[in-house]
């Protein structure tokens, strides 16, 4: 296990690598933004109304699947087609997917300027753990283009019925439900950095699909306390705020003062993201499980692997309330994570 730790370390130290390299970029894409007035536009589509979502409900009846669901594959999945455009993403499947279901789905989201295939290497060994077999889902970007600039994913202004990540969760569901079969309660996501960002945006839009969530340096921004801290780029981010009243638990992990994005004309700081968004959950009625691992814009830490997040997702299905985290940690658990139980609970 320790091999299968050392890689994840070093594939997430190159996703880091590669976003540090990208702020710039970002920077500079909104910054042009809010001197020029211009908006972004999230999404290119419908709501997907003979999507692989419709198909899925519409094939219960009948007992058919629809083509682009039967053709799902262990491994990389291209020309997926969402709302006209197509979509890639990595699928790792438990050994026995055709068989055994329903299943637990994970989602994972890369960092920017990182890919599938390198963030996919954190849960494909995973996902044959006998106490939570799952199939994993780790999505490509689609180097989403503002003015003439690469931003990854679709999560500045959202709209949920046409955001590209959300319509992508979307229809990927519904596929695997039609294929393999999923397990409604038990439907996960995770990411790190811009991808841990589209995780806290599923949870906003989708949080009524979702089990439980963890995040490595992300940020809500429904959260009014994040949107401020953005200082002259807040104009350019518009998230709508969370209609559901699901309060899954969330792993929010960071990497203490030093966890910072430097974008020029303002620097992220994702430790005070942690800060806000657990007592933004916590007001919601989340149980948090907060988490200092002090190393910087960067991840895995001792104690908050993809084991221990895949181990936190197992133990938090839907609708677990109170967090059985509430009262102490798994002993494999890093001791700089802390409960934040909601107030309720």
């Amino acid at each position: 296990m320790q091999n299968g730790q050392d890689r994840t370390r070093f594939e997430l130290g190159r996703a880091t690598r590669a976003a540090r390299l990208s702020g710039l970029v970002l920077m500079l894409a909104l910054g042009v933004l809010a001197c020029s007035g211009e908006d972004d536009t999230a999404g290119d589509g419908g709501a997907g109304q003979g999507g692989a979502a419709g198909a899925a409900q519409g094939g219960a009846g009948s007992g058919g699947v629809d083509p682009q669901c039967a053709a799902l594959v262990e491994g990389n999945n291209t020309g997926f087609l969402v709302d006209g455009e197509e979509r890639s993403f990595i699928l790792n499947l438990p050994t026995d997917a055709e068989t055994n279901g329903p299943w637990p789905v994970v989602f994972n989201w890369h960092g920017l300027g990182d890919t599938a295939a390198s963030m996919s290497l954190l849960i494909s060994s995973l996902v044959d753990d006998p106490a939570f077999p799952f199939i994993g889902v780790t999505p490509e970007d689609t180097n989403l283009q503002i003015l003439t600039f690469t931003l990854d994913w679709d999560t500045f202004q959202v709209d949920p019925a046409t955001n590209k990540e959300v319509r992508l969760f979307d229809e990927v569901l519904a596929c695997l439900d039609a294929r393999f079969g999923v397990d409604a309660d038990r439907v996960h996501s995770t990411g790190f950095s811009l991808g841990g960002i589209v995780t806290d945006m599923l949870g906003a839009t989708r949080g009524d699909r979702l089990a439980s969530t963890a995040t490595y340096s992300g940020a809500y921004f429904s959260n009014p306390d994040n949107v401020t801290a953005l200082g002259v780029l807040s104009s350019q981010v518009s998230w709508p705020a969370p209609a559901h009243g699901n309060s899954y638990p969330q792993m929010i992990m960071h990497g203490g003062a030093g966890d910072t994005y430097s974008m020029g004309v303002a620097t992220l700081h994702f430790d005070q993201f942690a800060a806000n968004d657990q007592l933004y959950l916590n007001g919601m009625g989340h149980d948090v499980v907060l988490c200092d691992h002090g190393g910087g814009h960067t991840a895995p830490a001792a104690g908050m692997y993809p084991a221990q997040v895949v181990q936190f997702f197992r133990d938090h299905p839907r609708g677990t309330s109170p967090s059985p985290y509430a009262g102490g940690l798994p002993p494999d658990f890093s001791t700089a994570c802390v409960p934040q139980p909601a107030a309720a609970n």
